[in-house]
């Protein structure tokens, strides 16, 4: 795969950033857009007319992506809860369809390339909202602890630490704390963020273990365990307000 190239697409008065990447593997134009950006994959054999003209048939899907991303950054994106919306997981957007049942129960399955979401058929459209967004964030608190508890372990093992207890908590301002105890906490939230911004703040946790400040010590353990740690701080400031459900 070629090195992404950064290009621009004139919509309306909006010029939106996209990176153009040339692949083996890929047998069309493919276009994404989520937090880690609008991106373009080619074929070698495409030209790049091939990308301005599937970029023209695309036009209304890239507009309303892109300013539907702006605004979930902003903080100000609200869900509706039904079939066809997006949710970040792991950093990458998952489609969820809603389906109604017999059963009173309300159910969750994820089957790696969209969320199922399981609810009575005669409950009324508010209470259906709640329900679909209760179940998935406590897939996602599950789901966050699992992932978190094994980077842990990892981390712990390389780093010769210890840590008493992890809990996973909704913190407003924080992904994640350590306390004088050794007690760690971690944000839910995280779950929606790639897997190597989870590692950084797991990493981050961790080298408070020994340093319960932010020395020049501290930042140099960090760095000697996650070496790219910047990109993340970087990720978490421009995404972090879009990490919501």
């Amino acid at each position: 795969m070629k090195a992404n190239k950064k290009l621009y697409v004139n919509i309306g008065n909006i010029s939106i950033p996209y990176t153009l990447t040339e692949s083996k593997q890929a047998r069309c134009i493919r276009l994404t857009i989520d937090l880690n950006g609008f991106r373009v994959v080619k074929p070698h054999s495409a030209r790049i007319n091939d990308v301005e003209r599937a970029l023209e048939a695309k036009r209304s899907w890239i507009y309303k992506h892109y300013l539907e991303l702006q605004s979930r950054k902003a903080g100000g994106y609200k869900r509706e809860w039904e079939s066809g919306e997006k949710v970040l997981y792991k950093g990458k957007e998952y489609e969820i369809r809603i389906f109604k049942h017999e059963d009173k129960r309300t159910a969750i399955k994820f089957n790696g390339t969209r969320f199922e979401i399981f609810t009575n058929k005669e409950i009324e459209v508010d209470e259906r909202k709640f329900l679909v967004e209760n179940v998935l964030k406590r897939w996602y608190k599950k789901a966050v602890r699992v992932f978190i508890e094994d980077r842990l372990d990892y981390f712990c093992k390389i780093t010769g630490l210890t840590y008493n207890i992890m809990r996973i908590k909704e913190q407003k301002t924080r992904w994640g704390s350590c306390s004088k105890k050794g007690n760690l906490n971690f944000n839910w939230k995280l779950i929606m963020s790639p897997e190597w911004v989870i590692d950084y703040i797991v990493v981050h946790e961790v080298c408070h273990l020994r340093y319960l400040n932010h020395s020049r010590e501290f930042w140099n353990m960090v760095a000697l365990y996650m070496p790219g740690y910047k990109k993340a701080r970087k990720w978490l400031k421009e995404n972090g307000p879009g990490l919501k459900l």
